[in-house]
């Protein structure tokens, strides 16, 4: 077959991906990875905290109240995120490719949270649009060419004005291989790392910056990681 395409392109670097050991960690294939992962008793991700820039921002009135805002919660996991926000009034619909930790953790979610078990690259996601969508997790584990196809179907779905916040490694504390280095081979490792500046080049495109700074760990009730970045983005009217 020769490539004619761009689908075609990414359906052939998905293939060397996927051979690998280490590969593709969002095809359906991989929930089972991710409920072992989110559950073990060990893992930083296994608790109910939200995330610590979540509660600063919305301490510091960044996000504009999220009571009555529709949220979209990407990479939700068990829910801790998803619930921290229903419980500041908002609707919230979160996604993830584990079905079984969802199914575990639906009958905990408050009033206001539906818990999806979706594949963000391949499946058909929720309608939009949302007024925030905020992504912990999911964006730094895909392979580098498939960023693209996260860029064209989750963007659309924030509201003109919308909010999007994302969490991922920071490649200034916890560095990560090239993206050429891990298409070739087609080990995704344990993620890929960005530094603050990659997060605003490759979402500056389409927002504007509210702020990209270091997870901090000294919030008492949220959770923070020194091995991680976020940055909050606003939608243009």
């Amino acid at each position: 077959m020769r490539l004619s395409t761009v689908d075609e392109l990414l359906d052939l670097l998905d293939g060397v991906v996927a051979a690998h050991q280490r590969g593709d960690r969002t095809c359906r294939e991989a929930e089972d990875f991710w409920h072992r992962m989110l559950t073990g008793p060990d893992h930083p991700l296994n608790t109910t905290l939200p995330d610590e820039p979540l509660v600063d921002w919305s301490a510091r009135g960044l996000l504009d109240g999220l009571r009555g805002a529709r949220v979209l919660d990407v990479g939700c996991g068990a829910g801790r995120n998803a619930a921290w926000f229903a419980a500041q009034g908002a609707e919230v619909v979160g996604i993830d490719l584990a079905s079984e930790l969802l199914d575990t953790a639906r009958p905990q979610m408050p009033p206001g949270v539906t818990l999806m078990s979706v594949d963000v690259l391949r499946e058909e996601l929720p309608a939009g649009p949302f007024d925030l969508v905020y992504d912990s997790g999911c964006f730094h584990h895909l392979a580098p060419h498939r960023r693209i196809t996260y860029l064209e179907r989750v963007l659309p779905l924030v509201a003109p004005g919308g909010f999007y916040g994302i969490v991922a490694f920071s490649q200034e504390r916890q560095p990560s291989v090239d993206d050429k280095t891990m298409v070739v081979t087609g080990d995704t490792v344990g993620g890929t790392s960005f530094t603050l500046e990659d997060l605003e080049g490759i979402f500056g495109d389409h927002f504007d910056l509210l702020e990209a700074r270091p997870v901090r760990d000294d919030h008492p009730e949220a959770f923070g990681a020194d091995f991680l970045n976020a940055a909050l983005f606003r939608s243009r009217e």
